[in-house]
This record gives structure tokens, C-alpha cells and sequence, in this order.
């Protein structure tokens, strides 16, 4: 265990705690951000040490990639992508300031099941790698391909959510980083473009995706050996159908698989969000089991779970009865962003909302993007407005609301919007609220600045 002689006192204005980990490149420091009294990890890098990857890199190109990181991160607000706060230098060292992910890495989960001996679950896989696909559907809508998909750069958070971090050699739109004839990656996760120095997409992150999604399922990564070796298996060699190792599989795996393995990108799936879309339609096909696998994907902090026993949600409060012709309008407003398992989510929501804020929230995690939320408010709100039942009262002032999500955001990231709405629509009082709330936030530190936050305005102790 490393002593606080081993690294600084401080960078910038972030305090260090203790080190997170150590690459070719840096370290990886566990820091205290005394502005906004929260942990964040500091990627570092010491750009006067850095000999590069290649003899030809220089500490300058280096530092160009790690502000590229910045960068590509920075544009991506999503649950499931590790944010990026800050990019900052302190003599001569650069730092990025990332959250802090409590847990640890896939490939760390990987290598324990290959010490037991044994397989991970495949609904538990299938869950992270739908996590994993609408996050890479996110990043390659903002004009970011990663590049470097692979189990070490997924986090396993505490709670369960899966998330992309590292962006280092990101491909962004606008970026000199990544030009033609250039080889960057980790050979048993790179796709055939990227060794032949062809022009890179979005596809390459779903071939990399579909190697991890074998090694999950298998245990076994398809390509190994050297990288001349692992270079001529990407380039030619299509690996044993994953059911030949793990024959408990579900029937479509081994097709999807072998599609999102194609050499060439235009066989494989065209983006990520019909790879998902694809997988949702066949868990929901599937079997009862796999119908909570559909409905876990979405939010690691969402309340809603399934009983397979009776198919009913465990969430508190009682379920409101929606007109018939309500359903029909969203089922088909919801199937035209997620296909056929429209009916199967909508069906789940509405068995449980008690109102149509909590049916809002419900569903609004399925959609793709902002405006297509936006789209499917418009239309919730035109049939609510229409409806002669009347709206259940709202206990929780807006106000009240918006302050306690700007608050929890700062713990939780941009879910905390979705916590707060539905915490709000069903609390008692505003006591009630708060203590929900609290009860989402894992430190015990951050949770007692956020009673204290709120005590300020009111005399209520949640103890």
C-alpha cells in the first residue's frame, strides 16, 4: 500500500487521498474537491517523462491525446459514461478530474469467474452490454467513436450500471488525433479497419463491443496470442459460434454475434441503437427472465422491478388504470424509437405508474435522445390534458423539486432529474421526499451534506 510520501499533497486545488492505479502513462489518484465537497479520481500524466508509445511520439503528442480525453468526454453527459469535469496542469504534470466510480473494472469481474471457474450469468451480461450500447449510441451521436472498447475500460459501478470511461484515443469529429494509416487500440479488441489503417467509424466500437460481449458470455477472449498473432485471427479467422463454449446460451446469441463480428463494417449491425433494439426485441421474446433484464437495462437507480411470479411491480402505490386509446398512441410513439418491445415496456410502465408523471419517467429512459423525450412528453401531456380523470395533487412544490435534483445531481449525475420526479410524485410530504432521496446517495458523507444542505431551509432532522 502506497504511503501519502509516495505522491503529492495536492494538485491544483484538489487534495489527494491515495492511488487509484498506474498505467504507461501516469497515475490514477483518488482526490477531494474542497469547492464542491465531493471525491473525484485525477487522471494524471507527466508530460516531461512520458517517452510516448511509439520512439516517434513525443511528450507533446501525448499531451494532446490527454486533453483529447477531455474533450471527448466532456461532451458526453450519460449515466453510463464516466463524466469529465476538468482538465487542468500543475507544473509538470496534466490532470484530468473524472467522478469517482466505486466499484471496479469488467475485466477484473472477468478474471475472478476465470479463477472460479465459472461463467458469468448471461442476463447479468446481457444487461451491462445493453448499457454498453446505449451509451456508445449516445457518444456516436455527439461524433465520438471510442476506439478502445475493452473490459478494462468498463466500470462496474457499486450499483450495478455499467460504464464507458477512458477516451484517450477517441476519434472526435474535429480531431487531428486520428487520421488515416493511423493504428491505435488493443489488439484483441480492435477491428479489422483499425489494424489495415482504413477509415474508422462507429461500427469499430460495436466490433469491439462484440468482443466483449463473447469474452462475458464465454470467459474466453476470441483473438489472443501476440499482436502479429491477434492481428491475422481479426483479419481472417472467425471465431467458434459462443455456444460451442457456453451452450446454456439463448439460440439468437451466436447470430448476433457472428454479425457483429463481421470483417467487413457494412455486415455488421449499423449502429448501436439497432443492435439494441435488436437484443431488447429478443430479451423480450425470450422469457420472463429476461423481461427484467429489459427492464433493468435502462437506470441502475430505478425503483421498478419485476416479480416473474406474478408479473406485477414491487414499486409502493397503488397503479392507475389508462385508457385504452392512451396506450395504443404511446405503444406506437415508443415502438418507433425501440421496435417491438414497445409493447412489453409500455405494458410494465403503465401496470405500475400511479400518475402520469411516474408513467413519464417510466418510459423516458427508453428513448434515445433529448428531443425524442421531448416529442413524447408533448404527446403525454396533449392526452392528459384531453382526459376528464382527475390528476392526482402534488405534494412537493416545483420549486422544491428542482432544488433538491440540482442538488442530488451533484452525487448522482444527470439521474438524479429522474429520482427527484418520481420520489416527488408519490411522497407524502416534503420529509418523505428528502428521506427518499437521501437513501440513493452511497456515501454516508455525501448524505450528510445533503441533510445539512437542506436543513438550511427547513427544521426537519432525517436521521
Amino acid at each position: 500500500m502506497p504511503s501519502p510520501a509516495d505522491f503529492p499533497a495536492q494538485l491544483g486545488r484538489y487534495v489527494i487521498e491515495r492511488i487509484l492505479g498506474r498505467g504507461a502513462m501516469g497515475v490514477v489518484y483518488l482526490a477531494f474537491d474542497p469547492h464542491i465537497e465531493r471525491q473525484v479520481a485525477l487522471k494524471t500524466i507527466r508530460r516531461e517523462l512520458a517517452p510516448g508509445e511509439t520512439p516517434d511520439e513525443s511528450a507533446h503528442d501525448l499531451t494532446a491525446r490527454f486533453l483529447n480525453e477531455a474533450r471527448a468526454a466532456g461532451r458526453l453527459v450519460h449515466p453510463n459514461i464516466v463524466a469529465v469535469y476538468d482538465y487542468g496542469e500543475a507544473g509538470d504534470t496534466a490532470f484530468i478530474t473524472m467522478e469517482y466510480v466505486r466499484g471496479e473494472s469488467l475485466a477484473a469481474h472477468l478474471t475472478e469467474h476465470v479463477r472460479a471457474g465459472s461463467r458469468m450469468g448471461a442476463p447479468r451480461a446481457l444487461r451491462w452490454f445493453v448499457q454498453l450500447l446505449d451509451a456508445l449510441d449516445y457518444a456516436h451521436g455527439a461524433g465520438i467513436v471510442h476506439r478502445d472498447i475493452k473490459p478494462a475500460n468498463l466500470l462496474i459501478a457499486q450499483r450495478g450500471e455499467c460504464k464507458i470511461a477512458d477516451f484517450g484515443i477517441a476519434h472526435l469529429d474535429s480531431s487531428y488525433l486520428t487520421q488515416f494509416g493511423t493504428m491505435l487500440g488493443t489488439p484483441s479488441y480492435m477491428s479489422p479497419e483499425q489494424f489495415t489503417g482504413d477509415p474508422v467509424d462507429a461500427r469499430a466500437d460495436l466490433f469491439s463491443a462484440a468482443v466483449v460481449l463473447y469474452e462475458m458470455l464465454t470467459c474466453v477472449c476470441p483473438f489472443t496470442g501476440t499482436p502479429s498473432v491477434v492481428m491475422q485471427k481479426v483479419l481472417n479467422d472467425t471465431p467458434p459460434a459462443p455456444s460451442t463454449i457456453a451452450p446454456d446460451l439463448p439460440g439468437y446469441i451466436d447470430a448476433m454475434l457472428m454479425k457483429a463480428l463481421s470483417k467487413r463494417p457494412q455486415d455488421r449491425f449499423a449502429s448501436a441503437r439497432e443492435w439494441r433494439d435488436t437484443l431488447l426485441a429478443e430479451l423480450a421474446a425470450d422469457n420472463e427472465d429476461a423481461e427484467r433484464t429489459v427492464l433493468a437495462y435502462a437506470s441502475p437507480a430505478a425503483t421498478l422491478d419485476v416479480a416473474p411470479a406474478s408479473g406485477k411491480s414491487t414499486v409502493s402505490g397503488a397503479s392507475r388504470t389508462w385508457p385504452p386509446e392512451w396506450i395504443a398512441q404511446l405503444e406506437a410513439r415508443l415502438a418507433s424509437h425501440v421496435g417491438p418491445v414497445a409493447t412489453l415496456l409500455l405494458r410494465r410502465a403503465s401496470a405500475s405508474a400511479a400518475d402520469v408523471n411516474a408513467l413519464r419517467e417510466r418510459l423516458a429512459t427508453y428513448l434515445p435522445d433529448e428531443a425524442a423525450r421531448r416529442e413524447f412528453d408533448s404527446l403525454l401531456s396533449q392526452l392528459d390534458a384531453g382526459s376528464s380523470r382527475a390528476r392526482p395533487a402534488q405534494k412537493i412544490s416545483v420549486d422544491e423539486v428542482s432544488d433538491a435534483t440540482r442538488q442530488l445531481t451533484t452525487y448522482l449525475g444527470p439521474i438524479a432529474r429522474v429520482i427527484a420526479r418520481r420520489a416527488a410524485a408519490s411522497a407524502p410530504d416534503l420529509q418523505t421526499f428528502h428521506a427518499r432521496l437521501l437513501d440513493t446517495v452511497p456515501q454516508q458523507k455525501d448524505r450528510d451534506a445533503l441533510r445539512r444542505a437542506w436543513k438550511k431551509n427547513t427544521t426537519i432532522n432525517h436521521d
